[in-house]
């Protein structure tokens, strides 16, 4: 569904600097802010992942909290 709206968000932005109601130059600012978005969410989710793995979570009867792993 996600999906869908952005690809017609897109197709609506690119009609309007088609028709001339919005400069070209917003669409271009637009795009470099949509890239930058992406580019910081993929590396926040990569950073989290990294932490995520690099720490064992350890759960039992006696024993609650987690350990940090060697990464050699």
């Amino acid at each position: 569904m996600y999906a869908i709206f952005s690809l017609l968000k897109w197709v609506v932005l690119i009609y309007l600097v088609k028709t001339g109601r919005i400069s070209e130059s917003t669409l271009i600012k637009f795009k470099k802010f949509s890239l930058a978005v992406i580019s910081m969410v993929v590396l926040h989710a990569s950073m989290i992942v990294h932490v995520v793995d690099s720490v064992d979570f350890i759960g039992g009867e006696m024993t609650d909290g987690y350990i940090h792993r060697r990464i050699i």
